[in-house]
């Protein structure tokens, strides 16, 4: 990839690894800092300096500066607009979309609506009760549960210890043995490099993009069936054994793989025994309630599978059978 510097004021440089138009009215640059340690801010706001740093940005003229000790060294003005990025001394027009710089989840866009919540069928535990109505604003879901090739370079980047991957390998299957706190890592990372906010869902999400408009135990129905997920008893060729490659079955109605089955996923929402109103929210970082997780996985029974069945543990929890799916506003 070729490198272009911009500016150069005594030791210190401005690089511009890529810049390009992603899709009409917004744009991706990516700059390194020599040194590396300087302090990068887009429009007045301070950026973490990660190099890469990522930045996406919308349509429009954009201001970054590079300081040292609190004093402007460098200053770079761009201009996104008719899908170009325009410069002082450079211009990219019409470039096709750049590969990633480093893995990440696919985003899917979940439609707004209404939808009844928990047990709606009956039968249930008394943790899925009371069924209730509830609203939803449209936001983005990860199409599947984040994999280990996507959390593996986050740990590389931030000097973190790699989950184990159980035996089962790693790559395209989901990160398993990651804590509720290491999820939400992962999430502020990936904010920080993107410039978007990404987080857990709270469970209310979690269900709503998980049903897909359905009323059924699962978005397929209220059996099981075969070879629709993996499970203790769901016909598949990973049946108790371990994890699934992510989307090894079919999507559910809004796009989503394995809402069933497979891991158990984190919400940010805390564990309440009888729903009073946390399932909306996500809890702090101070709080050291149990944090709910939804979805069942491999070694589970068909029961812990729906839609509605839901669990709690402690944030800390790291285990062979839990991971995480990312939300977007």
């Amino acid at each position: 990839m070729k490198t272009l510097n911009l500016y150069s004021t005594f030791s210190l440089t401005l690089t511009l690894l890529f810049a390009s138009a992603t899709q009409a009215g917004e744009g991706v640059l990516a700059l390194t800092t020599d040194p590396r340690d300087a302090d990068i801010y887009v429009d007045g706001q301070l950026k973490v300096n990660t190099p890469p740093v990522i930045f996406r940005l919308p349509e429009g003229k954009h201001r970054i500066e590079i300081k040292v000790a609190g004093k402007r060294e460098e200053q770079l003005e761009v201009l996104i607009a008719n899908e170009a990025i325009i410069s002082k001394k450079v211009t990219l027009a019409n470039l096709a979309p750049p590969p990633p710089l480093f893995p990440q989840p696919e985003m899917v866009t979940i439609p707004a609506g209404q939808f009844r919540m928990r047990d709606i069928q009956g039968g249930g535990d008394s943790d899925e009760q009371p069924v209730h109505t509830v609203s939803v604003k449209s936001f983005a879901m990860s199409r599947h549960e984040v994999m280990f090739e996507e959390y593996d370079y986050f740990a590389e980047q931030m000097g973190r210890e790699k989950p184990s991957d159980n035996g089962w390998g790693r790559g395209n299957r989901p990160v398993i043995n990651v804590s509720w706190d290491d999820a939400t890592a992962y999430a502020e990372w990936l904010s920080q490099q993107t410039g978007q906010k990404y987080r857990l869902p709270t469970e209310v999400e979690w269900e709503y993009a998980a049903r897909a408009g359905t009323q059924t135990d699962y978005w397929w129905g209220n059996e099981i069936g075969k070879n629709r997920a993996n499970c203790d008893g769901c016909g598949s060729q990973w049946d108790n054994q371990q994890t699934a490659p992510v989307c090894s079955f079919r999507a559910n109605p809004f796009g989503l793989c394995d809402t069933a089955g497979n891991v158990w996923e984190w919400t940010c929402s805390v564990y309440e025994e009888k729903y009073k109103g946390e399932e909306l929210k996500c809890a702090g970082q101070n709080d050291s309630r149990p944090r709910v997780f939804r979805g069942g996985a491999l070694f589970n029974q068909a029961r812990w599978l729906r839609a509605s069945y839901r669990d709690g543990f402690t944030r800390e929890l790291r285990f062979f059978n839990v991971g995480f799916r990312l939300f977007r506003r």
